[in-house]
């Protein structure tokens, strides 16, 4: 029984003949079949289920590859195989052409076909449909790898930049968000830097001093509160005052020697005056 099919797919002729070559590579984009080994160059063994009608059959078998004639885009492959669960067998000689068209790349497989066994009682319109559905998902498959083959190398080819703009040039403004002239931007922060240094300076300019020996804050209040002091508290800020005023007194030699002249006097004044003197007087 002699069959040929023809298939499309979108790529240039040395790429697809290159991925027909590859067998091994190839043998999975045919629906049920695989390459079992790899017996010399151009010898295979594979394997392949296929289904027809209502039989379902399994074969395994060796594929060769009787000619490869690269400059003519053209190769003649043989395969012969048995069922693994019967004695059905199935040969094949198969001579493959391709020719471009534009960007586009047609194969024609032309197929002598010998069948025995269950599959040689099914009609020539029953292996025929068989055979369109198969071609039919074999040229989706082929067309996906070409097309992942060649993802990576367009991936990898580099990309026309943009020209980019003058680094000096001002950006440009977007909508409802315009950025202000040099000039304006500089006047406005020096304007700002000029208020943050007045507060400081105002601040500091309308606090109150402290007196020396006295807390700092609110008339009659302690420092970070509003609230009058208690008695307690008022007897502390008495004694700080005081040791301010001694401390004061003490920093003078002048008053320093006052201070003890003062005492002595009245420390004298205050033993004769004393009950105890007056009375041993009058004895």
């Amino acid at each position: 029984m002699d069959l040929e099919r023809t298939f499309t797919v979108n790529a240039p002729i040395g790429t697809v003949w290159d991925a027909l070559m590859d067998i091994e590579r190839v043998a999975g984009c045919v629906p049920g079949a695989q390459v079992l080994q790899k017996l010399s160059e151009d010898t295979y063994q594979v394997g392949m289920k296929v289904k027809l009608g209502p039989v379902s059959m399994q074969y395994k078998g060796t594929l060769n590859v009787v000619e490869r004639d690269e400059a003519a885009r053209r190769a003649v492959m043989e395969g012969q195989a048995q069922e693994t669960h019967g004695q059905g067998t199935a040969k094949a000689r198969v001579d493959l052409r391709l020719a471009e068209e534009g960007s586009t790349t047609t194969g024609t497989a032309a197929a002598a076909i010998t069948l025995s066994g269950k599959a040689a009682v099914m009609g020539r319109s029953v292996i025929g449909s068989v055979a369109d559905q198969l071609l039919g998902v074999f040229t989706g498959n082929l067309q996906s790898m070409l097309n992942s083959s060649s993802a990576p190398a367009a991936a990898d080819a580099p990309s026309q930049q943009p020209a980019r703009p003058d680094d000096n040039a001002a950006p440009a403004s977007s909508a409802g968000n315009t950025a202000p002239p040099a000039s304006d931007a500089a006047a406005g922060s020096a304007s700002a830097a000029s208020a943050d240094a007045a507060v400081p300076a105002a601040s500091a300019s309308a606090a109150p001093q402290a007196a020396p020996g006295k807390p700092t804050g609110p008339t009659g209040a302690f420092p970070g509160t509003g609230a009058p002091p208690s008695s307690a508290d008022s007897g502390l800020d008495a004694l700080a005052v005081a040791r301010g005023m001694l401390a004061d007194q003490l920093a003078n030699p002048g008053k320093v020697l006052a201070l003890l002249a003062a005492a002595a006097v009245l420390g004298y004044l205050a033993g004769r005056c004393s009950p105890g003197r007056s009375g041993s007087r009058h004895a």
